[in-house]
């Protein structure tokens, strides 16, 4: 296990390195993203959020060896920023791996203990040149092959360039996703591994461990409904309006409305007993005003 403090040494030069490249174009999401603005808000104690850091009842950040970043298309479709990227991973010990070529980069810290960087991006639409996309990644146009970086085709990444939230965390620049982007990743990631936990094509350990990860993202997708701050929630009404007739948003809608809503649904019965009452009440409030009825 590798817990967030330790990879600060590894993650942070790295993440102060990209942004000399493109700071509006990477975004950190997943789980270091939350440590890093989990921190952040810790240092701001007086700023309005939906559920203070100091109320949750589990607080502790969770073990994660990944760093996913959102890149933006404009650096993918940069001949001259593809080759900065791929500099900068490997300046800072990271090595394509070779499963995941050119969008998965692996840095060993023993014989044991790895850590991994994704770089993932939005489905560009045909207004975007200079990158060409497939169902597994995202790449230059044309190949750059050795010498660029892909990324992995995220299709819930979607509205990610829209209104990304930006802080300092120890004198570091940190932008992370919209509220509502960074939602639809995570209940569709909590969604997909609860299926996976609910198939009985599967055998018990992966149901086992399956279940593990479906109740980490929805848990994940608590906290980033109550790190909202006032800035973000003002600006959540125009991404909604944005995204709200794309398919991944619908779908989000739907993971809301039969997994969250109720007390007797998979996720509320998993998620509930991490906060008060009262703060798991706001949160699921919040998450059925945004991802209301969608027809």
């Amino acid at each position: 296990m590798i817990f967030p403090d330790e990879m600060r040494p590894h993650f942070e030069p790295l993440l102060s390195d990209f942004h000399q490249i493109g700071s509006a174009g990477i975004l950190v999401a997943g789980g270091y993203g939350l440590f890093l603005k989990q921190n952040w808000l810790l240092s701001q104690p007086d700023r309005p959020v939906i559920v203070p850091v100091n109320q949750w009842y589990d607080n502790a950040p969770r073990v994660t060896k990944d760093l996913d970043l959102v890149v933006g298309l404009d650096l993918i479709a940069g001949e001259g920023t593809q080759k900065e990227m791929l500099k900068v991973l490997r300046q800072n010990g990271f090595e394509v791996c070779p499963r995941n070529p050119r969008w998965k980069f692996i840095k060993a810290l023993s014989e044991t203990r790895s850590l991994i960087v994704e770089l993932h991006a939005q489905v560009p639409d045909e207004t975007i040149t200079g990158v060409q996309a497939d169902k597994f990644r995202i790449k230059h146009k044309p190949s750059l092959g050795d010498d660029g970086v892909h990324a992995r085709t995220n299709p819930e990444a979607v509205g990610s360039a829209l209104h990304p939230f930006t802080f300092d965390v120890q004198g570091m620049t940190v932008q992370v996703p919209n509220p509502i982007t960074w939602l639809i990743m995570k209940l569709t990631a909590a969604e997909e591994r609860w299926q996976k936990s609910q198939s009985p094509q599967q055998d018990e350990d992966t149901r086992a461990f399956s279940r593990v990860q479906a109740l980490k993202h929805a848990q994940d997708a608590c906290r980033v409904v109550a790190m909202v701050t006032r800035e973000e929630n003002d600006l959540v009404p125009e991404v909604i309006a944005k995204l709200q007739g794309t398919v991944e948003f619908k779908k989000a809608s739907v993971i809301v409305r039969e997994s969250f809503i109720s007390a007797d649904q998979w996720a509320s019965q998993g998620v509930s007993e991490k906060w008060s009452p009262e703060s798991f009440a706001l949160i699921r409030d919040t998450l059925g005003r945004w991802f209301g009825p969608v027809t």
